[in-house]
């Protein structure tokens, strides 16, 4: 049918920032032209916080028992985590609902205004919000609990998401519903915390770092005595002999890693390596690499 016309397809092409620039300052509005609808009445306001918050929830139904667990985010994103152990019988949808409304209750406690739940049952989460109609008899009483929940927020939404994304709401719920809480045991608090580094790295780091020996003692002290190590049998004394036969004692006792291709790489120690990389990383636009890429690069400085 558009074979009769002739068309010509020609790309848009980008507006330049300054023509939006020159447009309003080659027509200007006057004075007696602006009106209300030109003014700003909240020109005064400079930023808005957001207060709601995100809770995650999730529930776990297994033959070891079964729990709940949720993580609730504020929007300064602060985590406060809670999990309960449910010491009855419960389905995995059952469970969910329970998660859901603990929910609920831990933000009114709060006094949670606006609320955003996440959860990775689809059921529960298109039963809540009217999308799937309940048709178990046993999930009624929950969805009527939710229901009277809601009136105390001001703006509540639900979101399905998958399991992946509330990793640390499912954590919760299959570690509550695994652990054995005595009775006379109400509470049971839960610290998580994050290391960036061996807990043996202030040993290092510490006063007794000058008596840390190098890792190529044993090696260095082979080259010049031909003795052993005392902690040896014959299986290692025979791997330290073949690893010797790969380094080189030059420039009066200092010891160098001779490579495939002949090249001599001095051997440093923990406290000499930290200065190299220091070095490497020198810089306004020092370089980001991975581990691979920076023993490359220390190596092809000379240093191994």
């Amino acid at each position: 049918m558009l074979a009769e016309f002739d068309l010509k397809y020609v790309p848009l092409k980008a507006v330049k920032g300054r023509a939006v620039a020159n447009f309003p300052a080659d027509d200007p509005i006057e004075e007696d032209s602006v009106t209300d609808l030109w003014s700003f009445p909240d020109k005064n306001v400079v930023h808005v916080e957001d207060e709601v918050w995100d809770v995650y929830f999730d529930g776990a139904s297994s033959s070891m028992g079964y729990g709940v667990g949720i993580l609730l985010i504020s929007p300064k994103r602060e985590h406060v985590p809670v999990s309960i152990k449910l010491d009855f019988l419960a389905t995995n949808n059952a469970a969910e609902y329970k998660a859901c409304l603990l929910g609920l209750r831990s933000s009114i406690s709060l006094n949670i205004k606006k609320l955003l739940e996440h959860g990775d049952s689809s059921l529960v989460t298109n039963q809540v919000t009217g999308s799937w109609k309940i048709k178990s008899n046993s999930m009624a009483p929950y969805q009527a609990k939710i229901e009277e929940l809601e009136k105390y927020f001001e703006e509540i939404h639900y979101v399905h998401l998958p399991r992946e994304e509330i990793q640390f709401a499912d954590a919760l719920s299959k570690l509550v519903a695994l652990v054995n809480i005595p009775d006379h045991i109400d509470n049971m608090p839960l610290c998580v915390e994050q290391r960036s580094a061996p807990s043996y790295i202030n040993e290092i780091n510490g006063s007794e770092e000058d008596e840390i020996e190098p890792w190529y003692t044993s090696i260095l002290k082979f080259k010049d005595t031909g003795e052993y190590p005392d902690n040896l049998d014959a299986r290692g004394k025979r791997a330290l002999w073949m690893l010797s036969t790969h380094f080189v004692e030059a420039n009066g006792g200092q010891l160098y890693k001779k490579t495939a291709q002949g090249v001599l790489l001095r051997c440093i120690d923990q406290k000499i390596a930290d200065k190299v990389m220091e070095e490497v990383h020198d810089g306004e636009y020092g370089p980001h690499m991975n581990t691979h890429v920076l023993t490359r690069k220390i190596m092809r400085l000379g240093y191994y």
